[in-house]
């Protein structure tokens, strides 16, 4: 009994190992700007997504093949990354994208080992077209979003904290957030409000151009020279 245990967690641990490529890539807040160049597939995941889960196994196969196709092949984890879900606009998981010289696809194709390997050696992906320029992750626009997404994590992140660790009940957490976002909301339009001012001033008036004498006033004045 103890032997057949044995022989099926080695089985077990095999298989995972022989799942897992060496060959992928895994990226982060940091090193995302490396798929700008060259050619790659990135796949983003969760943990707890089970499509994400089933994918895994033709997804590190299919990394197995990077270097025969002369591609790199990523991961991006987005509970780890949410900076990137946001750059990235991830709203459904798992999400794939081919990124060819800082041009980049959204992959809606089968999610299958040999799928993928046909889809990068027939380019398949010439027949797609790029997302629009203001989606490009790269763009300031999209690192705004970004921000905003860290920030959102932020967020929940400590108001787990507080309402779980501290103890506080649920709606004092909230209280507190909405008391900081009204501060920081009248801190940030007050001084909003003083830089209109110093480049759009409004106390000084526009000089008024000055009107032409009367016939009248003519008259009178010529009387008095």
């Amino acid at each position: 009994m103890l032997l057949k245990t044995i022989l099926v967690l080695f089985t077990t641990l095999t298989s995972l190992c022989q799942s897992a490529s060496r060959n992928l890539i895994t990226l982060n807040e940091e090193t995302w700007t490396d798929i700008l160049s060259g050619e790659w597939m990135v796949e983003f995941h969760a943990p707890w997504c089970p499509a994400c889960k089933d994918l895994q196994k033709a997804w590190h196969a299919f990394a197995d093949w990077s270097k025969d196709l002369n591609i790199n092949v990523a991961e991006v984890d987005v509970t780890v990354n949410p900076g990137l879900s946001g750059r990235f606009l991830v709203t459904a998981l798992p999400t794939i994208y081919h990124v060819k010289d800082g041009v980049f696809r959204a992959y809606a194709g089968p999610r299958d080992k040999n799928d993928f390997i046909s889809y990068i050696e027939e380019k398949k992906w010439t027949s797609f077209d790029p997302i629009p320029s203001y989606k490009y992750p790269s763009s300031p626009q999209m690192s705004v979003v970004a921000w905003f997404f860290k920030l959102s994590m932020f967020v929940r992140d400590k108001h787990n904290y507080l309402v779980d660790s501290v103890g506080i009940p649920w709606w004092a957490s909230y209280s507190i957030f909405a008391g900081i976002t009204l501060t920081l909301g009248c801190i940030l339009g007050f001084i909003i409000v003083c830089i209109i001012d110093r480049v759009f001033p409004t106390g000084e008036q526009l000089s008024k151009p000055e009107k032409k004498p009367t016939k009248k006033e003519q008259k009178a004045k010529s009387k008095k020279v």
